[in-house]
């Protein structure tokens, strides 16, 4: 059983690792359009607030605070997160606030 939990922890550590490489490597030459395309080609149009968190590198709990205080947008009736408003957020992050790019 322990051997299990390992292998799967090894495994998530690998695809992380994997989708961070994919995103370093189409972040910096993609014009700001091309990175909104990139994002919804990787994710799809929505994603839940737990892949927003690590798409943005912050937690759970500052996704919340970003969905409240309008700096990403919300879709699905609030269940999910719209992967363009993050684009935009990532290029463009709003005066005032921490600045938030790909990890």
């Amino acid at each position: 059983m322990e051997m299990s939990q390992q292998r799967m922890a090894d495994l998530e550590r690998r695809v992380l690792a994997l989708e961070e490489r994919t995103r370093r490597s189409l972040w910096p030459q993609a014009a700001s359009a091309d990175r909104e395309e990139a994002l919804v080609a990787q994710y799809g149009e929505y994603v839940d607030k737990t892949v927003s968190a690590k798409i943005l590198g912050v937690t759970r709990a500052t996704v919340y605070a970003m969905l409240a205080d309008g700096r990403i947008e919300g879709a699905c009736g609030g269940r999910r997160v719209s992967v363009r408003s993050i684009a935009r957020y990532m290029v463009r992050p709003r005066a005032g606030k921490d600045t938030v790019y790909p990890a």
